[in-house]
């Protein structure tokens, strides 16, 4: 019986090249200068608009991928290696689950360079990549700058990370349409699913400014999984304004709640005096000590105003409540909270369902 080799001979040359440091120089987005194992001759890498070649003897000779080009596929690989090996996973078919797969090689990508497997069961093929949903380029890179727009970087602070640390040359803007992209990503995958939360849910509202403006933010959160249900901006803050935020929680969750909780703020009253099938209970003012408090959602309130100081200006209400939806989303599926032992709300969501199966 043979054994195919995970990597072939060039390919692991190609990676004691990127071991060694110091060896593969960026000229341009398209152009690595390559040093040769003995320092004396550097070897031109370059995009041809069809994949990376390269100017040795060997690439001329065969035509195919030498050592030098595999060096730089494994450099742009290397950020995404690193984080994989942190959070390393099981690699599985997408189609049909299945660990039985095999490495068949590096997709050439001018951005990218991502692996390609075959499911050995259903003859799958498919990369590690994933469905980017045209998203462009190396996928942990596209996420990092997202992570880093979430956390509270500015969209230039995040270019000049991206340059430095994934030597990648991407402009703000660019950045900018990447967020803007995953949060109608996770958009679509919300609406899949219902959110599974518990019994007792608090809202809020606070004032946040937009255009110069004074709007009014509508929160809320449901005490046993912390997952944000609702995340509304509005003009005032009348009753139609607290019963559309209501309504909208209703609509995202699996179950409704057996008691909502508020700061006791007239608008909520009035909504709330319908049927909603649950308790409401109305705190106005309470103590910090004091046990039965709205303070859940309150430090949501300022979790996501101290994101937007970061922003010199938010210019009108529809790219505002895009951006807080984004950072409901955000804080549902990748924040994680240290109530919750570090998981997101969602994930924890997701191991108490587990456990009750």
């Amino acid at each position: 019986m043979v054994t195919r080799r995970q990597f072939s001979r060039r390919e692991l040359r190609g990676l004691a090249i990127v071991a060694k440091g110091g060896m593969v120089k960026r000229t341009d987005e398209s152009t690595y200068l390559v040093k040769s194992s003995d320092l004396q001759k550097l070897y031109k890498v370059f995009w041809n608009g069809k994949g990376w070649t390269c100017e040795c003897r060997d690439y001329a000779k065969r035509r195919q991928s030498c050592k030098h080009v595999y060096a730089v596929l494994f450099l742009s690989r290397l950020p995404y290696m690193v984080m994989t090996n942190f959070q390393a996973e099981e690699n599985k078919c997408p189609k049909c689950s299945s660990n039985n797969i095999l490495r068949k090689g590096l997709i050439h990508n001018k951005g990218f360079a991502s692996q390609r497997y075959m499911c050995k069961e259903c003859k799958h093929k498919f990369s590690d990549k994933g469905e980017s949903r045209g998203l462009k380029g190396n996928p942990l890179a596209v996420t990092a700058a997202a992570d880093l727009f979430f956390k509270g970087l500015s969209l230039r602070a995040i270019e000049d990370h991206m340059n430095k640390i994934y030597s990648s040359n991407v402009s703000y803007p660019t950045i900018h349409r990447w967020t803007r992209r995953i949060i109608r990503n996770m958009e679509a995958l919300e609406k899949e699913h219902s959110l599974r939360v518990g019994k007792k849910w608090h809202v809020d509202e606070t004032e946040v400014k937009i255009a110069g403006k004074l709007h009014y933010l509508w929160n809320v959160l449901d005490a046993e999984t912390r997952i944000l249900l609702a995340s509304e901006v509005t003009f005032g803050r009348t009753s139609e304004d607290a019963e559309m935020v209501i309504r909208e929680a209703l609509r995202r969750a699996e179950t409704g709640p057996d008691e909502i909780v508020t700061d006791g703020l007239k608008s909520f009253s009035v909504a709330l005096e319908k049927d909603y099938g649950c308790r409401i209970n109305h705190i106005s003012k309470p103590k910090f000590t004091d046990p039965k408090n709205n303070n859940l959602v309150e430090r949501v309130d300022e979790t996501l105003k101290t994101r937007i100081r970061n922003f010199r200006r938010l210019d009108n209400l529809s790219s505002s409540a895009q951006l807080f939806d984004g950072l409901r989303l955000y804080y549902n599926s990748k924040r994680p909270h240290s109530a919750l032992r570090g998981k997101t709300p969602v994930g924890a969501s997701l191991e108490s369902v587990q456990k009750r199966v």
